[in-house]
């Protein structure tokens, strides 16, 4: 004879309550995730806002450059001088509100260089730097909090013959 374990009863009045601290405990884990969603996504919201202004100081330092390249080489006229440029420029459009521009030029004339017929060249170096707010606020004003600013620098070298 062979003896056959016999089920047990649960009771169930000890159980009462495991479906509340079950519930609580996947609320909490939901919570939880949600939380972590929303900081990943408000860091790359935040890191758009970074790429947009990076690329509106880019463009402007950028259109520094080509206003320095369109006074330094004017065409029609042979005239190559530094002291034509421009060295400060602001933007009328919407794009580049808030965006100042510094242009620097040096000039190097009639250095040696072997592969021109005449011996010489001449080397103009510009740098242009752009600068670009997030808004127009006042040092000391409340809106000081969510301020801040892009920069960006281009340089390039043009080289002419004498």
């Amino acid at each position: 004879m062979s003896l056959k374990k016999m089920p047990r009863l649960i009771n169930k009045t000890k159980q009462k309550g495991n479906f509340i601290i079950v519930s609580l405990v996947i609320i909490i884990v939901i919570l939880a995730l949600g939380l972590a969603l929303v900081r990943v996504l408000s860091g790359a919201a935040n890191q758009n806002a970074v790429e947009y202004y990076g690329a509106r100081a880019f463009m402007a330092a950028q259109s520094g450059l080509e206003s320095g390249l369109t006074e330094l080489f004017p065409i029609n006229n042979d005239s190559q001088n530094c002291a034509s440029v421009t060295t400060h420029l602001t933007f009328n459009v919407p794009y580049l509100a808030f965006c100042n521009v510094n242009i620097s030029c040096d000039e190097y004339i009639e250095l040696p260089d072997n592969s021109t017929q005449s011996g010489a060249v001449n080397i103009y170096y510009l740098a242009s730097t752009a600068t670009c707010d997030n808004s127009d606020c006042p040092v000391a004003e409340e809106c000081r909090k969510e301020y801040w600013q892009t920069q960006r620098t281009l340089s390039l070298e043009a080289k002419t013959l004498p």
